[in-house]
C-alpha cells in the first residue's frame, strides 16, 4: 500500500475548523396526505444546497404516531465532496407539527440538543426579530482554534445573545473519551444493550460487518447508532453511516457494502428478510442482536474475560473507565501499528504485510489479518505514518494507553525474568542457607560446649590443689593395696610394727571400690604400669583341662572372701593362713600366667617382708583377690579356649634393678621413702596385688 497525503480531517471524516457553527437551520413541517415535508423557515436565507430536500425527508423518516413524546435525534448526510459528514440535529415535539433542525459539521450532540431547546422557547414566546438575533449571534460566532482550545486545557464558553437574554453553552473537547454521565449516546448505548451485547457489537465493527440498528424510537436509533463509534476510537468509521434512514432509502439496507444503518421499527416490517443477507440485526427495544457471524470466538480468551471483568465494573464507576476499556483492548490489538512502517523512497510508508510478519505461525494471525485489511485500521495507520513523517505529533488517549500498555508489559517481563532468576537461583540460595544453618548449629553446639568444659575446669580449678591430691592418692595407694605383714625381731618372734598407717578407716560399704584399677577414665590415678618383662620363646606344654582349674579357682575365691569378711583386724601371717595353697597357686600361676603382655604382673619372691614398708601391715584388699581370680577366670575359664604357654621364673639376678624401677611397692625416689629397700630375699611367695 503506497502511502498517500492524508489529513485528520479526512481520516476521522470530521470537519476541523468550519467556517460556522451551523450551515443551515431548518424549520420543517410535518408531511400531509403523504406529501413530502415542507421547509417553513430556513437561516440564513440565502442557504442553497441539494441538501435541503434531503434534509427534510430524514427530519420526517416515517410516519411518526401523534401521541408519541417529544424526543431528540441526528441523521447525518454527507457534504458535497461526499467525505465528510454533516450532523442534523433534531428537535420534535407532539404539541407542534412542526420540527426544528440544525445542521453542522461539529458533533456536539449536547450542545445543540440544548440550543434546540432554547430556541424552541424563544420561538413560541418571543417575536420574529428575537429568533433572528438568537440565531445571527450563534451563526456568526467565532470559536477558539483547536491549538488555541488546546491550550486553553479544552475549555471555552460559547456565549449568544439575544434582545432579552444571553445564553451559554460549554465547548466539548472531542479529545477525551466520552463519560456514562455527560455523554448522552453513550449512556443509552449501555443501558439499552447492556454489557453482553456491547461486546458483541464492539466484535462486529472491529470486522466492519453490516449492521442494522432497529427501535420504535428516533432517539434510541441515533444514541446507539453514534454511541458505537467511541468503541472503536482511535479508529473512524469509514463506511456508509445513517443513524436515522427515511423511507425512501429503505433499499440502502441491502448494500452489501459494510454500513451502520438505524431504522425505525414500523420500516423495518416492511423490508424482505431475505434480501438483507448476512447482516448484523441489533434490536435495541428487545435488547438483542441476531447475528450469523461469531467474532467474540475470534478474540484472544483471556482479552474477552478481561473486557467482560472490567465492563462490569465500569457500572460503578463514574466517568470514561467504559470507554477506556475498548480503548485499551484496541490498544493491545493494534497499538503496535508503527511496526509496520517502513522507508521508500525516502518516505515512510505503511506496509501490512512487514506489519503481520510478526504474527506469523501464531494464533494471532487470522484475526489481526481480518483488521488489518479494514478500511479502519488502513486509513489509521495512513495518518499515523503521515503525522510521524511529518513530526505532527500530538499525544492523544490512545498512545497514552499504548505507552501505559509497554510499561505494563516491561514490567510484567521485568518480574517474570525475576521469577525466572529467583526460581533458578533459590536451589543454590537455599543449599547454602542450609549448609549455613547447619554449620553454624555445629559451631553453636562446639562452642557450648566448650564454654560448658571450660567453666568446668574453672570451677575445679579454683578449689583443686594438685600437689595435695597426688600426696593423698599415692598414701591412700600404697595404704590400702598392700598386705599387712609382721616385722621379726632378732629372737625370730614375729612383732608387729609400732608405726600405723594414717589413712582414715574404711567405710564397710565401700571397701570394694576405693580404687578401680579397671578404671581407664579416672584421671586421678596414674598411668598403667607396664613391666618390662623378657619373652622367651614359649613352648606349648599339654594342655591341662579347665574344668579342674575352674573348681579351683572358685574354691580358693569363696575361701578367701570368707577370710577377709571374718578379718576383725587382727594381725594373721598369710603364710600361716595360706601355707598349704601357696604351692599349688603358685604351680597354677606359673603353668597358666593368668595376665597378658602388657598389663603383666611381677610375681616376686625376692623381697625380704621386714624390708617390706611398715603400711603393709594392713588388711588384704579384697577387690584386689577378687580382680585377680575374676581375670584367671575370664582368660581360662570354660567359655574361653584354653591357650597354655610355659611361663619362665623371672631373672632376679639380671633384672633387679629394672623390676625394682617399675615395683609399685618400691618407692621410686629414696627421698620419699628413705625407709624402704630392695633387697633380694627368699621370703614369702605371695602374689602382689596391685
Amino acid at each position: 500500500m503506497a502511502s498517500s497525503f492524508i489529513t485528520k480531517e479526512v481520516e476521522s471524516r470530521i470537519r476541523q475548523s468550519p467556517e460556522h457553527l451551523f450551515e443551515v437551520f431548518l424549520e420543517i413541517h410535518e408531511p400531509i396526505n403523504k406529501e413530502p415535508p415542507e421547509i417553513l423557515v430556513k437561516y440564513p436565507d440565502d442557504f442553497s444546497d441539494p441538501i435541503l430536500k434531503t434534509a427534510a425527508n430524514f427530519a420526517y423518516p416515517c410516519q411518526i404516531p401523534p401521541d408519541d413524546q417529544s424526543e431528540h435525534f441526528t441523521f447525518v448526510i454527507l457534504d458535497s465532496t461526499g467525505t465528510l459528514f454533516r450532523f442534523g440535529y433534531c428537535r420534535r415535539s407532539n404539541r407542534e407539527s412542526t420540527c426544528l433542525c440544525l445542521i453542522s459539521y461539529y458533533p456536539w450532540f449536547e450542545i445543540f440538543y440544548n440550543i434546540l431547546n432554547d430556541l424552541s422557547q424563544i420561538i413560541n414566546s418571543k417575536s420574529t426579530t428575537e429568533v433572528e438575533t438568537f440565531l445571527s449571534s450563534l451563526y456568526n460566532h467565532k470559536l477558539l482554534s483547536s491549538k488555541e482550545f488546546h491550550n486553553n486545557s479544552g475549555r471555552e464558553t460559547i456565549e449568544i445573545t439575544s434582545l432579552s437574554s444571553v445564553y451559554t453553552y460549554s465547548r466539548p473537547d472531542l479529545r477525551k473519551l466520552p463519560s456514562t454521565l455527560s455523554n448522552r449516546n453513550f449512556s443509552v448505548l449501555f443501558s439499552c444493550l447492556g454489557p453482553d451485547n456491547m461486546l458483541r457489537l464492539f466484535s462486529h465493527l472491529l470486522f466492519e460487518r453490516r449492521i442494522l440498528f432497529i427501535s420504535s424510537k428516533l432517539f434510541h436509533l441515533t444514541a446507539c447508532a453514534c454511541g458505537c463509534l467511541h468503541l472503536i476510537n482511535p479508529m473512524h468509521w469509514q463506511n456508509i453511516f445513517l443513524p436515522i434512514l427515511p423511507e425512501s432509502m429503505t433499499w440502502t439496507a441491502q448494500c452489501s457494502a459494510p454500513y451502520i444503518i438505524g431504522i425505525h421499527s414500523s420500516l423495518y416490517s416492511k423490508l424482505n428478510r431475505n434480501e438483507l443477507g448476512d447482516v448484523v440485526i441489533v434490536n435495541i427495544d428487545n435488547r438483542t442482536i441476531e447475528s450469523q457471524y461469531n467474532d467474540l470466538n475470534l478474540f484472544p480468551k483471556q482479552l474477552v474475560r478481561q473486557m467482560r471483568k472490567d465492563i462490569q465494573q465500569s457500572s460503578q464507576l463514574a466517568g470514561d473507565h467504559l470507554a477506556r476499556v475498548f480503548l485499551r483492548t484496541l490498544a493491545f490489538v493494534i497499538g503496535n501499528y508503527a511496526s509496520g512502517f517502513v522507508e521508500k523512497n525516502d518516505k515512510l510508508d505503511f506496509d501490512r504485510d512487514v506489519y503481520l510478519k510478526q504474527y506469523h505461525g501464531s494464533d494471532l494471525y487470522n484475526f489481526m489479518s481480518s483488521i488489518v485489511n479494514t478500511q479502519m485500521f488502513e486509513q489509521l495507520s495512513r495518518y499515523r505514518t503521515h503525522v510521524k513523517f511529518t513530526h505532527e505529533t500530538e499525544m492523544d488517549e490512545f498512545d497514552i494507553e499504548v505507552r501505559n500498555l509497554e510499561q505494563s508489559k516491561q514490567t510484567r517481563a521485568n518480574k517474570k525474568i525475576y521469577k525466572i532468576l529467583e526460581k533458578a537461583a533459590n536451589p543454590l540460595i537455599e543449599q547454602v542457607q542450609n549448609k549455613a544453618e547447619r554449620l553454624q548449629t555445629a559451631i553453636n553446639k562446639a562452642g557450648q560446649k566448650v564454654v560448658s568444659e571450660a567453666s568446668a575446669v574453672k570451677t575445679n580449678m579454683t578449689s583443686f590443689d594438685i600437689n595435695d591430691v597426688i600426696r593423698r592418692k599415692v598414701e591412700e595407694s600404697i595404704e590400702s593395696n598392700h598386705l599387712a605383714l609382721p616385722q621379726s625381731n632378732h629372737s625370730g618372734t614375729l612383732t608387729s610394727s609400732s608405726s600405723r598407717s594414717t589413712t582414715p578407716g574404711l567405710d564397710p560399704s565401700k571397701a570394694n571400690s576405693l580404687i578401680d584399677f579397671d578404671t581407664d577414665e579416672n584421671l586421678l590415678l596414674p598411668s598403667p604400669i607396664m613391666l618390662d618383662v623378657v619373652q622367651v620363646p614359649s613352648v606349648a606344654e599339654p594342655s591341662r583341662s579347665s574344668p579342674k582349674i575352674d573348681s579351683k579357682i572358685k574354691q580358693l575365691q569363696s575361701e578367701l572372701q570368707y577370710k577377709v569378711q571374718i578379718f576383725d583386724g587382727k594381725r594373721i601371717d598369710p603364710r600361716e593362713e595360706y601355707g598349704e595353697e601357696q604351692t599349688e597357686i603358685k604351680t597354677l600361676v606359673q603353668q597358666f600366667d593368668p595376665l597378658n603382655e602388657s598389663s603383666a604382673v611381677l610375681f616376686r619372691s625376692d623381697i625380704n617382708v621386714a624390708d617390706r614398708h611398715p603400711s603393709l601391715n594392713e588388711h588384704i584388699p579384697t577387690n584386689c583377690v577378687n580382680n585377680v581370680l575374676r581375670s584367671i577366670q575370664t582368660t581360662y575359664g570354660t567359655n574361653t579356649r584354653m591357650n597354655p604357654r610355659t611361663t619362665h621364673p623371672v631373672q632376679h639376678a639380671s633384672h633387679l634393678s629394672l623390676a625394682a624401677d617399675f615395683d609399685p611397692l618400691v618407692a621410686p625416689e629414696a627421698s620419699l621413702y628413705p625407709s624402704f629397700q630392695s633387697t633380694e630375699t627368699h621370703g614369702s611367695n605371695l602374689i602382689d596385688f596391685n
